[in-house]
């Protein structure tokens, strides 16, 4: 089957990192993927300045202020193909300031907004409260399943794996394992194996770092990635108890990053895809 053509008219009149093209090309494909949308589509996306999004609300909106996106879906036979979806128009200069006062990354309130804008495309709509219910958990739910770690910075994650991995407690395998948990507030929580004599008393690196995040108070959705290093050439996966306490502590989506010793190669996974059918409360019920 031949694969659908997702294609972006882009236009930054503002002069951005051009790999922000790839970003918003991984959103659009993911979106349309997750909404069961098998056609071929076109769609146009601008980033203008603050001064021109104002233009642009005031002689639409009748709203003489800027605003951080605004979408205009095209009305069209849809027999035509690509589709053409319309235009979504951002300014990032907005976008900055409420990553600002929401702490998050720039480009994790650009994926925001063009989600929302996508979802006014395809027809979802905020003004009722039972729509407005609707489409903000829909936004939700495609925004953290999204592939792509807004977060993670790897090179300090190597940093701290590697202090994690110097601390670990292996006396009988001498097998050295090193975790790192990496929380919303940008702190990185670590974690090595510890080993004991009774060998089924040892507990794993990864154990470790979730454990001692979650007794500082920290909670499954503060946690956003969860890196690992072991002694081997290869890049060896999490053993499968880490796995389930993974699926019950951690986003199902959160980014797992593996490294082989010295940080040779990388496996990077999510924690669904560690354990695709994880063992849940909800299979305790009677």
């Amino acid at each position: 089957m031949k694969k659908p053509i997702h294609q972006i008219d882009y236009l930054d009149k503002t002069k951005h990192d051009k790999k922000l093209l790839d970003l918003f090309q991984l959103i659009f494909d993911h979106v349309l993927d997750k909404l069961d949308k098998r056609e071929d589509y076109v769609l146009s996306l601008t980033l203008v300045n603050s001064e021109e999004q104002r233009e642009l609300n005031d002689k639409y909106r009748q709203i003489n202020r800027p605003t951080d996106v605004l979408t205009f879906p095209y009305e069209q036979d849809y027999d035509e193909s690509p589709i053409d979806l319309g235009s979504i128009i951002i300014c990032p200069e907005i976008a900055k300031k409420q990553a600002k006062e929401f702490n998050h990354p720039f480009e994790r309130e650009l994926a925001f907004l063009f989600i929302h804008g996508l979802l006014h495309i395809f027809g979802y709509d905020h003004i009722k409260e039972k729509d407005a219910e609707v489409m903000y958990d829909l936004q939700n739910t495609l925004l953290n399943t999204l592939p792509y770690d807004f977060y993670t910075d790897l090179t300090k994650m190597k940093k701290m794996l590697k202090e994690a991995q110097s601390m670990s407690i292996a006396p009988y395998s001498k097998f050295r394992v090193g975790a790192v948990v990496l929380t919303k507030d940008l702190k990185y929580h670590l974690g090595f194996n510890i080993e004991n004599a009774s060998y089924p008393a040892t507990v794993c690196a990864e154990r470790v770092a979730l454990f001692s995040t979650y007794a500082q108070g920290y909670k499954k959705d503060d946690i956003i990635s969860l890196g690992c290093i072991t002694d081997s050439k290869n890049v060896g996966t999490c053993c499968g108890v880490c796995r389930q306490v993974m699926s019950e502590l951690m986003p199902s989506h959160a980014p797992v990053y593996i490294f082989s010793s010295g940080f040779k190669d990388m496996l990077k996974t999510t924690v669904c895809e560690l354990l695709p059918f994880a063992f849940t409360s909800e299979d305790l019920t009677k």
